[in-house]
Protein backbone atom coordinates (compact mmCIF):
# COMPACT_ATOMS: atom_id res chain seq x y z
CA UNK A 1 0.00 0.00 0.00
CA UNK A 2 1.22 3.55 -0.82
CA UNK A 3 2.11 5.20 2.00
CA UNK A 4 0.28 7.96 3.53
CA UNK A 5 -2.67 6.80 1.28
CA UNK A 6 -5.35 6.13 4.19
CA UNK A 7 -4.71 9.76 5.32
CA UNK A 8 -5.29 11.19 1.81
CA UNK A 9 -8.76 9.05 1.38
CA UNK A 10 -10.01 9.92 4.91
CA UNK A 11 -9.71 13.58 4.48
CA UNK A 12 -11.26 13.24 1.04
CA UNK A 13 -14.11 11.34 2.01
CA UNK A 14 -14.54 14.19 4.45
CA UNK A 15 -14.25 16.84 1.69
CA UNK A 16 -16.98 15.53 0.19
CA UNK A 17 -18.77 14.61 2.52
CA UNK A 18 -18.88 18.17 3.99
CA UNK A 19 -19.35 19.66 0.45
CA UNK A 20 -22.62 17.87 -0.17
CA UNK A 21 -23.54 18.92 3.31
CA UNK A 22 -23.31 22.79 1.79
CA UNK A 23 -24.43 21.72 -1.52
CA UNK A 24 -28.04 20.65 0.61
CA UNK A 25 -28.45 23.71 2.98
CA UNK A 26 -28.08 25.99 -0.52
CA UNK A 27 -30.71 24.07 -2.68
CA UNK A 28 -32.58 23.80 0.48
CA UNK A 29 -32.69 27.26 1.10
CA UNK A 30 -33.21 28.30 -2.78
CA UNK A 31 -36.25 26.15 -2.37
CA UNK A 32 -37.05 27.85 0.42
CA UNK A 33 -37.17 30.91 -1.15
CA UNK A 34 -38.64 30.02 -4.54
CA UNK A 35 -41.86 28.72 -2.43
CA UNK A 36 -42.05 32.14 -0.65
CA UNK A 37 -42.14 33.88 -3.88
CA UNK A 38 -44.18 31.70 -5.62
CA UNK A 39 -46.60 32.36 -2.50
CA UNK A 40 -46.18 35.73 -2.67
CA UNK A 41 -46.75 35.82 -6.33
CA UNK A 42 -50.76 34.18 -6.36
CA UNK A 43 -51.40 36.15 -3.18
CA UNK A 44 -50.64 39.38 -5.18
CA UNK A 45 -52.21 37.98 -8.21
CA UNK A 46 -55.53 37.18 -5.73
CA UNK A 47 -55.21 40.65 -4.66
CA UNK A 48 -56.06 42.37 -7.70
CA UNK A 49 -59.12 39.64 -8.56
CA UNK A 50 -62.15 39.02 -6.84
CA UNK A 51 -63.28 37.50 -3.43
CA UNK A 52 -59.95 34.75 -2.55
CA UNK A 53 -62.62 32.37 -1.98
CA UNK A 54 -63.73 31.67 -5.47
CA UNK A 55 -60.69 33.54 -7.43
CA UNK A 56 -58.49 32.07 -5.43
CA UNK A 57 -59.42 28.18 -5.89
CA UNK A 58 -59.78 28.70 -9.58
CA UNK A 59 -55.97 30.43 -9.94
CA UNK A 60 -54.35 27.89 -7.74
CA UNK A 61 -56.59 24.78 -9.55
CA UNK A 62 -55.12 26.48 -12.80
CA UNK A 63 -51.65 26.95 -11.96
CA UNK A 64 -51.12 23.46 -10.11
CA UNK A 65 -52.58 22.42 -13.98
CA UNK A 66 -50.07 24.50 -15.75
CA UNK A 67 -47.10 23.51 -13.67
CA UNK A 68 -47.66 20.25 -13.23
CA UNK A 69 -47.69 19.52 -17.08
CA UNK A 70 -44.74 21.50 -17.12
CA UNK A 71 -42.64 20.38 -13.85
CA UNK A 72 -44.29 16.98 -13.91
CA UNK A 73 -44.47 16.77 -9.61
CA UNK A 74 -44.33 19.21 -6.60
CA UNK A 75 -47.41 21.69 -7.85
CA UNK A 76 -50.18 19.97 -6.47
CA UNK A 77 -53.40 22.16 -5.25
CA UNK A 78 -52.37 21.51 -1.66
CA UNK A 79 -48.72 22.97 -2.64
CA UNK A 80 -49.47 25.82 -4.41
CA UNK A 81 -52.39 26.69 -1.06
CA UNK A 82 -49.30 25.86 0.92
CA UNK A 83 -46.54 28.37 -0.44
CA UNK A 84 -49.41 31.18 -0.35
CA UNK A 85 -49.77 30.16 3.44
CA UNK A 86 -46.21 30.49 3.84
CA UNK A 87 -46.00 33.46 2.52
CA UNK A 88 -48.57 35.12 4.47
CA UNK A 89 -47.69 33.55 7.66
CA UNK A 90 -43.71 34.59 7.23
CA UNK A 91 -43.99 38.00 4.96
CA UNK A 92 -40.97 39.67 5.03
CA UNK A 93 -40.56 43.13 6.00
CA UNK A 94 -39.10 45.70 3.58
CA UNK A 95 -36.53 46.83 6.15
CA UNK A 96 -35.38 46.46 9.32
CA UNK A 97 -36.49 50.15 10.36
CA UNK A 98 -39.90 48.93 9.56
CA UNK A 99 -39.45 46.04 11.75
CA UNK A 100 -38.27 48.68 14.77
CA UNK A 101 -40.64 50.80 14.00
CA UNK A 102 -43.37 48.53 14.34
CA UNK A 103 -41.89 47.38 17.93
CA UNK A 104 -41.68 51.38 19.07
CA UNK A 105 -45.74 51.22 18.44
Amino acid sequence: MINGYENILTDLIKLLESSRRAAARSVNAIMTATYWEIGRRIVELEQGGEKRAEYGAAVIKRLSEDLTAKYSKGFSERNLELMRRFYLEWQISQTLSAESNKCRK
